[in-house]
């Protein structure tokens, strides 16, 4: 190998290092940034009046926005995995006299979150680790599992149930669907 060739070759070696560790530390510094504004669902998560951050839409009807999300999480395939997370710089209440009902509603919809994200890794376990798989097909898990998560959440607002109804008939399911998607 001559010079030149020595030179190109050493060069993009370290281009390909540079792009590596950036892109790990990127996915890595969005992570944390998402850690800091956000509540990650476990079983003992607890969202407080404090937790809603958002700027309020005084134009809209409703009391309070609360805001889930499926965040992938991934610095390459084999390591992916969903999160079912609160984020607290989209969520407000504009009326806090009845938080702890509200409460509950959303308690409900976070662990509706938790089972489609473990529900995604479910899926997505089962082929992260093939060779023949992409990031693209992690992605498209997540988007078809993401789409049925919103007919779901449509349901359970669109019920006709009363609030401790509604509570009751979908804390069932849901709990089920938690405890199916382990």
């Amino acid at each position: 190998m001559n010079k030149p060739q020595k030179i190109v070759t050493i060069s993009l070696l370290i281009l390909a290092i540079v792009g590596i560790t950036y892109s790990f530390n990127k996915i890595q510094i969005e992570y944390y940034f998402k850690k800091k504004s956000s509540i990650f669902w476990s079983v003992n998560a607890e969202i407080n009046i404090e937790d809603f951050k958002g700027d309020i839409d005084w134009n809209s009807k409703s009391t309070e926005w609360w805001y889930h999300e499926l965040y992938l999480r991934s610095t390459n395939l084999k390591d992916a995995e969903v999160i079912a997370l609160f984020n607290k710089k989209q969520s407000w209440i504009k009326d806090t006299t009845d938080f702890k009902e509200v409460m509950r509603v959303q308690k409900l919809k976070f662990n509706l979150y938790e089972s489609y994200a473990r529900k995604c890794n479910r899926e997505m376990n089962k082929i992260k680790h093939r060779d023949d798989k992409f990031y693209s097909d992690l992605e498209k898990i997540l988007q078809k599992n993401f789409k049925e998560l919103l007919i779901t959440e449509d349901s359970i607002h669109n019920s006709g149930l009363s609030r401790d109804e509604t509570i009751k008939y979908w804390d069932e399911k849901i709990q089920k669907r938690l405890n199916k998607n382990k």
